[in-house]
């Protein structure tokens, strides 16, 4: 195993343990949503650590969150096996982080069920964060618009956000 490779599989692992997951069942809003709080621009977005505020398309594309929500729906299974649990988030997903979540444990998924609507947090034409509510906290995922549709490139907590 290459070092690359191994650091990959330690990241996702660490992505995956310290994120949540949801109920499967659950079904996206037809369209994301977003709010304006304390601290962020009358865009509704708020900036980044680094100060700069993200880009967001006129017209969200609401597949974006659908997609989101889809995916953190499917992996919010641990009891399901492994093999299975990979193959049916692998459509999901861009080919590098189907290959990361190759290496993790399903039951080593600490959220069971979603909480609250995903919620676009910035978008733009080809790429979006989208927030999704679970009992183990908000889940960011991050989505890039692939061959005529929306994958999740990475997923990880949003610490900075509780709903």
């Amino acid at each position: 195993m290459t070092r690359p490779r191994l650091t990959a599989q330690v990241l996702a692992a660490a992505v995956l343990l310290t994120g949540g997951c949801a109920n499967p069942t659950y079904q996206a809003p037809a369209a994301p949503t977003t709010s304006i709080s304390a601290g962020q621009s009358p865009s509704g977005l708020a900036a980044d650590s680094d100060g700069v505020l993200p880009t967001r398309s006129a017209a969200t594309d609401p597949a974006a969150a659908t997609a989101a929500a889809r995916f953190v729906g499917l992996w919010a299974r641990p009891a399901v096996p492994a093999a299975r649990w990979r193959a049916e988030l692998r459509p999901y997903a861009v080919p590098a982080y189907a290959d990361l979540l190759d290496t993790v444990d399903p039951a080593n998924v600490p959220a069971t069920r979603i909480t609250a609507p995903a919620r676009v947090v910035s978008a733009s034409d080809t790429r979006a964060e989208i927030d999704v509510g679970t009992d183990a906290g908000v889940i960011r995922v991050v989505c890039v618009r692939g061959d005529q549709r929306w994958l999740v490139a990475t997923v990880g907590r949003n610490s900075g956000n509780r709903r």
